[in-house]
């Protein structure tokens, strides 16, 4: 199944990006512009320094992946960074196991594979963005500073 740049990412232009930023801004505080965001619950930012960053919803990375949206926009074309980035192959899963996305929902992990969940298609739901981005902000913040296999108690707001 082959997808299009637009059919791995969201329409935005009715997200309010303040809001679903809310609980990542400990982690995003240097990006000036969300340029999209992926059916999986990514973002990719436009930073303050003009690169682009790539924010794994999944690890909690943040990471500059081009360095200028033009570059950004070039890469687009490389199939090897559209399955990095988007994995059409997982969404053609997902969608053909039922799980179809609305306007305003992305892929979320039901665990998280921070705390154990596995990259499955059992473990994905479908969730509203803004339910998505203020789980995993959580998340990341209450861990950030932990070691690896450090035992977690999460508290959600």
């Amino acid at each position: 199944m082959q997808f299009t740049v637009d059919q791995l990412t969201k329409n935005i232009t009715n997200v309010d990006i303040s809001e679903i930023l809310t609980c990542w801004r400990w982690k995003v505080a240097d990006m000036k512009a969300v340029v999209s965001i992926s059916c999986l619950g990514d973002i990719f930012f436009l930073g303050n320094d003009d690169n682009l960053y790539w924010l794994q919803t999944d690890t909690g990375d943040l990471t500059k992946i081009a360095n200028s949206i033009e570059q950004y926009q070039q890469f687009l074309g490389d199939e090897e960074k559209i399955d990095n980035w988007f994995l059409p192959l997982f969404i053609g899963e997902l969608q053909s196991a039922g799980k179809t996305l609305q306007e305003n929902e992305v892929y979320s992990y039901i665990k998280p594979p921070v705390l154990g969940g596995e990259y499955s298609i059992d473990n994905i739901e479908v969730t509203d963005m803004s339910v998505h981005f203020a789980v995993t902000g959580q998340i990341y913040e209450q861990i950030n500073d932990l070691p690896d296999g450090a035992r977690v108690k999460i508290k959600f707001e």
